[in-house]
């Protein structure tokens, strides 16, 4: 694995979250942050985008042969994009947010 298999989640992908069965059985590394950044509700659901807070997400190591099914889920890039964001820890992770 590579240090871009990383991905940061902070609603329903979460552990608790109603689609965690996607990333379920992922490893689960330290929690993170994403600076400069903000959680919305677009059409019931949350996005994050750009934004002057830090938002708290947990962090999980996908295996390749899930990114596909995770981007259907989050219908990228149509309703989210996949971006590269670095964490204030400085670990690098991909995360959905608003196109």
């Amino acid at each position: 694995m590579n240090s871009l298999d990383r991905l940061i989640v902070y609603s329903t992908l979460k552990s608790t979250g109603s689609a965690h069965d996607l990333i379920r059985g992922a490893e689960r590394e330290a929690d993170g942050l994403v600076e400069n950044a903000e959680v919305i509700e677009v059409r019931g659901y949350p996005m994050l985008r750009p934004g002057s807070g830090t938002v708290p997400g947990e962090v999980y190591r996908i295996p390749e042969d899930r990114w596909g099914a995770l981007d259907d889920w989050e219908a990228a890039p149509r309703a989210y994009l996949r971006r590269r964001r670095r964490l204030m820890d400085g670990r690098e992770v991909w995360v959905y947010e608003a196109p």
